[in-house]
Parts: C-alpha cells; sequence; structure tokens
C-alpha cells in the first residue's frame, strides 16, 4: 500500500475511533482535562523458528484510551529510522508483515487484549518487530512504540536469536 494511502487509511481508522471516542468522553470521569490520555508501548514477544516468526502483543492500555496497538516486522535496518521518526513505519515498503489491508489488521489489539501472530515464509535475513500504539484522543502524536525485538530468520546453522534493544 502506498505511504500516502497508508496515512489517509490511518486516518481514517483513528476518525473511526474518534466517533466512538464521543460516546467514552460524555462522561467527564473517563476525559483528562485537556482531552488528551497517556499512552502506553505494547509489550511484545517474538521468536523465530527457521522462516515462521511467532509475535505476541498485549496493549496495555484501558478501554477510555481508545489506544489501539499492533506489531509490525521490519527489515532490521529500518529499526532506526522507525525509533527516531515513528510515522516513518507508514513509508512504503517498511513492514514487512501486517499488510494493512483492512481496519482490523490496522488497529490490531484492542485495549486490555492480547493477540499471537505466527507470520511464515519469510525470506532469511535480520528482521526487527516493534510495537506501536496510537488513540485518536491525541490527533497528531506519533505512535508510541515498545522496544524493539531483533530476530535473524533463517534455515541456516545460525538458528533465532534475539539481539537487546539499544540501552538495555
Amino acid at each position: 500500500m502506498p505511504a500516502a494511502r497508508m496515512k489517509q487509511f490511518a486516518a481514517a481508522a483513528m476518525t473511526t475511533a474518534a466517533a466512538a471516542a464521543t460516546v467514552t468522553l460524555a462522561t467527564p470521569a473517563t476525559a483528562s482535562a485537556a482531552g488528551l490520555v497517556d499512552v502506553k508501548a505494547p509489550e511484545v514477544t517474538a521468536s523465530s523458528t527457521g522462516t515462521t516468526l511467532n509475535i505476541t502483543i498485549e496493549n496495555p492500555n484501558k478501554g477510555v484510551s481508545l489506544a489501539y496497538c499492533n506489531a509490525a516486522v521490519v527489515d532490521a535496518s529500518s529499526v532506526p529510522d522507525i525509533i527516531s521518526d515513528p510515522w516513518t513505519i507508514f513509508d512504503d515498503g517498511v513492514v514487512v508483515f501486517p499488510t494493512f489491508d483492512d481496519i482490523s489488521t490496522f488497529l490490531g489489539v484492542y485495549p486490555g487484549q492480547t493477540k499471537s501472530y505466527t507470520v511464515d515464509d519469510l525470506e532469511t535475513g535480520n528482521y526487527g518487530v516493534i510495537g506501536a500504539c496510537l488513540t485518536a484522543l491525541n490527533p497528531g502524536e506519533a505512535p508510541t512504540l515498545s522496544n524493539p525485538k531483533y530476530l535473524y530468520v533463517g534455515n541456516g546453522s545460525l538458528g533465532s536469536s534475539e539481539i537487546p534493544a539499544f540501552g538495555s
């Protein structure tokens, strides 16, 4: 999906979530004075076996936050750019998985839920797995990212490895 279309899709998804937020914000106790929420980064675990990645993502945010999370598999070389500018995750060719072909794959994991994915038949190489959460209640705010997981995927003798995140 082209970057411009991906950003339009993201905006449409957040507009849909914002419409749902109207009902939530009608209760004064659920909204802060500024109408903004503190979006927590998701918890992400990932492992590889052969050319398969197994990913679990937990959305720690509360339902009133309307913060939706997902995990993205990217080429490991893209991780530093994503960390410095989270919006680059929507650039063409950055995300290997998911495809973001419908709203359910964009929103991914609803507040308070956990979801597991299996990504099969990846090309041999080094990948990063990054979790991201965002909410329509914080318009224009970049996604909140998890620490990246680095994994080697392939049928070679190296097997599976995880490299600690920067600064760990």
